[in-house]
């Protein structure tokens, strides 16, 4: 089984990420994201925070056009938001999907998920009728598992398919390397999460001083190496080297490449000791 979707096994459900083989399938048009809060909910009656507010969170949409490849069937946004309290925690999250046919042609929304583990739900109850007009779905029930990726999809009056994915999930730690020295304790992480239809890894150096100490970070990588061909994305953290006296982090992030048979995904942290010296510490997995 491939190294990576190992590692999303053992976090999807706290993260949101699906746990497939297919790890990035870029090519959606992206809109911009919905401006300004929505509208208020009150709280439970129990709960001790005031009023929450749906805010805007992602949206994408996508323009489909014919088998010729020029007449346009319309566009299909796929919309989420999050619901915040009055001091800034996020309690859930909803989607919805907006269809705008033109042309004569039907769409017909089916199901959606979250990429949370959760099966699929029918967008309407009982299924949609096929739509060619302007028409937009209720929000889904509130979701309190994470916040996405969110996927609805569903089908052409021809029969053929589409489906749009929005919003991201957290990051969430697949590896870690951490070593305590005289002058603090250094980790490296890395990480993945789910942004919209695609896989993302980081690479996280996160440095806590003891009294006095310092150390001098130069640069953090994350990276793979594939049927022995190596990929990867650095940043220079020396642009001026800096003595890092209190607690210090920085992180460079990257779209996952896909696996294929023997496959190792890292991220890496290089910095300077007080006595001159450098060290590399790095966090992977393989399979």
């Amino acid at each position: 089984m491939r190294a990576l979707t190992r590692a999303l096994a053992s976090v999807a459900a706290a993260v949101g990420i699906a746990a497939t083989g297919s790890l990035a399938t870029a090519g959606t048009a992206m809109a911009a994201t919905s401006p300004a809060p929505r509208s208020a909910v009150a709280a439970s009656p129990s709960s001790a925070s005031a009023a929450t507010t749906w805010q805007a969170m992602d949206k994408v949409c996508k323009t489909y056009t014919a088998l010729d490849g020029v007449t346009s069937r319309g566009q299909i946004c796929a919309e989420v938001q999050k619901r915040v309290t009055d001091t800034g925690s996020v309690t859930g999250y909803r989607g919805r999907v907006v269809l705008a046919p033109v042309n004569g042609y039907e769409m017909k929304p089916t199901t959606f998920h979250w990429s949370t583990g959760v099966g699929l739900s029918e967008v309407c109850a009982g299924g949609c009728a096929p739509q060619a007009g302007a028409w937009t779905s209720a929000w889904s029930p509130v979701h309190t598992a994470g916040s996405g990726p969110y996927k609805v999809q569903g089908e052409f009056g021809d029969g053929s398919l589409w489906d749009l994915h929005a919003s991201w999930s957290a990051w969430q730690t697949a590896d870690q390397t951490c070593l305590t020295y005289t002058a603090g304790k250094v980790c490296v992480r890395y990480e993945v999460r789910g942004y919209r239809d695609t896989l993302q890894e980081r690479s996280r150096l996160n440095y806590t001083p003891v009294k006095g100490g310092y150390i001098i970070p130069i640069s953090i990588g994350v990276g793979s190496v594939i049927d022995g061909s190596t990929t990867g994305k650095t940043r220079t953290l020396c642009q001026p080297c800096t003595k890092r006296t209190t607690s210090y982090s920085a992180t460079v992030s990257r779209d996952t490449p896909n696996p294929a048979g023997t496959n190792e995904y890292y991220a890496t942290a290089r910095f300077e000791h007080p006595n001159g010296k450098t060290s590399t510490l790095k966090a992977a997995i393989t399979g």
